[in-house]
């Protein structure tokens, strides 16, 4: 009985201590049902391991707290990211910000947002999200004049904050997002001075991106009387500078515009004003670079629909006496076979872009198939110094070209690279 006794006596005592533990035990589960977040960190090694004030789609961040274990999901922006409970710890999580985030369709109460869910709670967390800075591909026409709209083409041209144009001219309003952020539009400002390459900046939330606008540095032909870059050789076209055929232009323009119907299969280009001849000059390149680093650009302006056929455009190098060679690089251009409909027209002047890569190898005998590859090196596509260039109208197709009517201006050669 004295063994009984004391048991009971000493459970007694121990009352108050296991309600104690209870206690203290409910008061660590009651913390584990609240995971916090204290901030954000760099994932990469030193000096960059430091806290984050802001991120981005796609980068690889360290999200610090406690009471981070048992996760389940994490949100930013409302947006699902990609969970490896491997990674995490109690304190931790690595993880990757998603890269689908549409920052135009976000609603107030997830935007700037982290949400962090667990088995025994969860937290959201106001942080900056924002888009990385935008990235420039295309202007819909790089001499655009004042009160002309213009779309800007590429990615992350969304939480637009200001364009700045040529002269320090900003519009800060007015923008038309597209919602995956692949383009923009604006009104082009009065009072645009001369460019650069890096002339035309957006400005976003995420950072800026800066693209050639109004921007004359590698023009080989401009067809103004008196220019040094006129740039013309009197023949192969029309010369015009009728404002009310091809309206808001820069004064001479060259005109493509045969009389009457192309039969099918006429490659004829010498005849009937089927082509724009640049003469020959010294291009404003490094001869030594690889043709990646430069692109052919001009401007366009389609009057009649483009059913069929295609402008070969060809470089020929100079003999010494003047004489041309026949051009054994060749690129094809004829933007109506990637539309759906067949049918390529321009309502006003438009911005052309062909990398130099996509001239080719053709043979020597003017068949311009351009079914090799593009030239090693400036030098060999130009053959020599300097080079002609030549866009010429053929009816390659199997159907006759009933019309064509189309200008050209502002023939450049620019650095891409």
């Amino acid at each position: 009985m004295s063994v009984i006794i004391n048991y009971f006596h000493k459970a007694k005592w121990s009352l108050p201590a296991i309600a104690i533990l209870f206690l203290v035990n409910a008061c660590k589960k009651e913390n584990l049902s609240s995971p916090v977040v204290t901030g954000l960190r760099a994932i990469s090694p030193a000096p960059n391991d430091s806290t984050l004030t802001r991120v981005i789609p796609g980068q690889i961040v360290v999200i610090k707290g406690y009471n981070l274990n048992g996760l389940q999901q994490v949100l930013f922006d409302g947006y699902q990211a990609s969970v490896n409970t491997a990674l995490n710890t109690n304190g931790t999580i690595v993880i990757t910000v998603p890269s689908g985030i549409l920052f135009t369709s976000l609603s107030a109460d997830v935007a700037n947002t982290i949400k962090v869910i667990t088995t025994h709670g969860e937290t959201v967390y106001k942080f900056d999200v924002v888009p990385p800075p935008p990235v420039i591909t295309s202007i819909s026409n790089e001499f655009a004049h004042g009160g002309d709209t213009i779309t800007i083409t590429g990615s992350y041209l969304y939480t637009v904050q200001s364009v700045i144009f040529p002269g320090d001219n900003t519009v800060s309003s007015g923008f038309i997002s597209d919602s995956t952020g692949a383009s923009l539009q604006v009104i082009v400002p009065n009072g645009i001075t001369p460019g650069d390459a890096d002339s035309l900046v957006v400005e976003t939330e995420g950072g800026t991106g800066k693209a050639a606008f109004n921007n004359t540095y590698g023009m080989i032909a401009d067809f103004e009387w008196g220019s040094p870059t006129f740039g013309w050789q009197y023949w192969g076209g029309i010369m015009g500078s009728d404002a009310a055929k091809f309206p808001d232009g820069w004064g001479n323009y060259i005109e493509i515009n045969p009389t009457g119907t192309i039969n099918a299969n006429d490659n004829s280009w010498w005849t009937n004003n089927r082509a724009v001849m640049i003469a020959g000059s010294a291009w404003v390149v490094n001869g030594g670079d690889p043709v990646t680093n430069y692109a052919l650009k001009f401007q366009m302006f389609v009057k009649d629909p483009w059913t069929n056929g295609s402008l070969m455009i060809t470089t020929s190098a100079q003999k010494e006496n003047g004489n041309s060679l026949v051009s054994k690089y060749v690129a094809r251009y004829a933007p109506e076979e990637q539309t759906s409909s067949g049918i390529f027209q321009t309502n006003g002047w438009i911005t052309v872009t062909i990398p130099l890569s996509e001239i080719k190898s053709t043979d020597d005998g003017g068949n311009y198939d351009a079914s090799g590859s593009p030239a090693p090196t400036m030098s060999d596509l130009m053959g020599g110094s300097s080079s002609v260039l030549q866009m010429m109208l053929f009816n390659d197709s199997s159907s006759p070209l009933s019309s064509f009517d189309a200008a050209f201006d502002n023939v450049r050669i620019v650095k891409i690279k």
